[in-house]
């Protein structure tokens, strides 16, 4: 349903969580991915039924939920500038929602997934008609200004997400980019066979358009224990580079993810999960510059389940229990995750 309010006069304070602190903005009790453009910071946040995700808006200091339908799994939401210098919101919508889902959800499972553009400023939102095929699922959507990607699996072929980009608005045509990897190949020195690892896991986990710039976390079953993780950025008319790669673990795994544009560099974080004791300085954030291929990281907190960053500011959802999807163990009222902001020193 299309919604002419304005987003301003909707915005109402929300309650700061008893855990409050230097930095934290709020608590969260689902893992949610995170979105940040322009002052503009947006979640999802369950309803206080506990039987759906609302999309929440923070600016200048005031949180509340957008004025837009809930989903039953957190929205796979990023924000950007659109043509004419506003902010919009855009995310999936499913007619069979995946289950389970969450920060790093399969959002590739559902079924009827298309896509939704909400003007932050009006409160509009509306249906990607070009952008939303009969045929296929299209989700983890980003928008810069007049171009958006997105991610498509295809009804007849379910197994196989692809990355494609597109004018965002009007019938202009969809094109393919690289992606990442399916999985990997090597020859058995005893045997001479050639190996493969399985092809059908591989997937995206977040997207972020930056001009002529897509970047991306992409999983793919390499032949280490759990799965691979990259941080890929391609060009658009352009090449494609590998910025970052982490084979799977077992006990103490590593994995990069939540890559994000600002000033001509790609920040992405890399979480460290499982047996804490074997994370060793292991959880960081990185920063990629563009121009040079120079590659720095920082520490930072060993449980980050999704990141943004903006302004200077690095926002994380971290987890305070670590290993328990942001509910604690047993289930902690409110939850035991926390959306932070912080700037840490690279130089």
């Amino acid at each position: 349903m299309r919604r002419a309010l304005l987003l301003a006069a909707v915005l109402v304070p929300s309650a700061a969580p008893a855990h409050a602190q230097s930095g934290v903005v709020t608590g969260v009790d689902r893992e949610t991915s995170i979105a940040a453009y322009g002052g503009v910071l947006a979640w999802s946040q369950r309803d206080a039924q506990g039987e759906a995700f609302r999309l929440m808006v923070r600016r200048d200091g005031v949180t509340a939920p957008a004025p837009v339908g809930p989903r039953s799994v957190p929205f796979d939401v990023d924000l950007g500038p659109t043509a004419t210098g506003s902010v919009a919101a855009v995310y999936s919508r499913c007619e069979e929602e995946v289950q389970g889902g969450g920060a790093d959800s399969l959002y590739g499972r559902g079924r009827g997934c298309d896509l939704y553009r909400l003007d932050v400023d009006t409160g509009l939102e509306r249906r990607l008609d070009d952008a939303s095929s009969p045929t296929a699922s299209e989700f983890w959507p980003t928008i810069w200004r007049d171009r958006i990607a997105f991610a498509r699996t295809y009804d007849n072929k379910r197994d196989f997400p692809y990355l494609y980009t597109r004018p965002a608005e009007g019938a202009g045509r969809s094109v393919r980019l690289p992606g990442g990897a399916r999985g990997e190949c090597q020859t058995d020195r005893r045997t001479g066979r050639r190996l493969c690892s399985v092809q059908t896991l591989s997937r995206p986990v977040a997207l972020d358009l930056y001009g002529r710039r897509l970047a991306f976390a992409w999983k793919f079953s390499g032949f280490a224990e759990g799965l691979d993780t990259e941080i890929r950025m391609d060009t658009i008319g352009g090449g494609h580079v590998r910025v970052a790669h982490q084979e799977g673990g077992g006990l103490t795994s590593a994995q990069l993810g939540w890559p994000a544009f600002e000033a001509g560099r790609l920040y992405f974080d890399q979480e460290c999960s499982g047996d804490l004791s074997g994370c060793n300085r292991r959880a960081r954030l990185g920063r990629f510059r563009i121009s040079t291929g120079e590659l720095d990281r920082v520490p930072a907190p060993a449980a980050v389940r999704s990141h943004d960053r903006d302004r200077g500011t690095h926002v994380l959802l971290v987890d305070t229990a670590p290993g328990t999807a942001c509910r604690g163990d047993p289930d902690v009222p409110g939850g035991t995750c926390e959306l932070r902001e912080l700037r840490p020193a690279f130089d």
